[in-house]
């Protein structure tokens, strides 16, 4: 029993140092495992905190893109009813040029139509005023040939009679 004794207590320290050896060993493994492990995680972690920085900013800088675009629709827009009211105020502009022009037109017409009439009425009154003055000419020769007449007749009455 002494050998036999022995030898199972050798055996089971034998035993015992190797399960303890083999739970160190996996403790270590696992250990080192876990710190690997660990790093990565701690890496990863803080690329993900990176990524999380940079898509806020990226948020961010979509919300600030966002406002301006509506701020550059809204602008448009005012540009485009600016541009509706100029184009109707520059329609009615020509609207008015072109009646303005077709009233211009006629006036000038009917300027050289007063013209050519002031131009006749003109030789009319000429000719109407050379009329007159024959005619009054011809008034005062026969009545100066009246008054001839009369003082003949006259003294034809106021002769004596032989």
């Amino acid at each position: 029993m002494g050998f036999l004794g022995k030898n199972i207590n050798i055996a089971l320290v034998v035993l015992v140092l190797l399960v303890v050896l083999a739970v160190v060993g996996v403790t270590v493994f696992y250990q080192r495992g876990l710190t690997q492990r660990t790093t990565q995680y701690e890496t990863t972690s803080g690329n993900l905190s990176q990524c999380q920085t940079e898509l806020q900013n990226y948020k961010d800088t979509l919300v600030q893109t966002n406002t301006q675009l509506n701020e550059t629709s809204q602008d448009i827009q005012k540009y485009d009813t600016l541009y509706g009211q100029k184009v109707s105020e520059l329609n009615q502009t020509n609207a008015q040029l072109q009646t303005t022009q077709q009233q211009l037109t006629a006036m000038t017409l009917q300027k050289e139509q007063y013209k050519t009439l002031y131009g006749q009425a003109l030789v009319n009154i000429s000719n109407q005023q050379a009329t007159i003055a024959s005619q009054q000419s011809t008034i005062t020769a026969q009545n100066s040939q009246i008054s001839d007449l009369q003082s003949e007749l006259y003294s034809c009455q106021h002769q004596p009679s032989s």
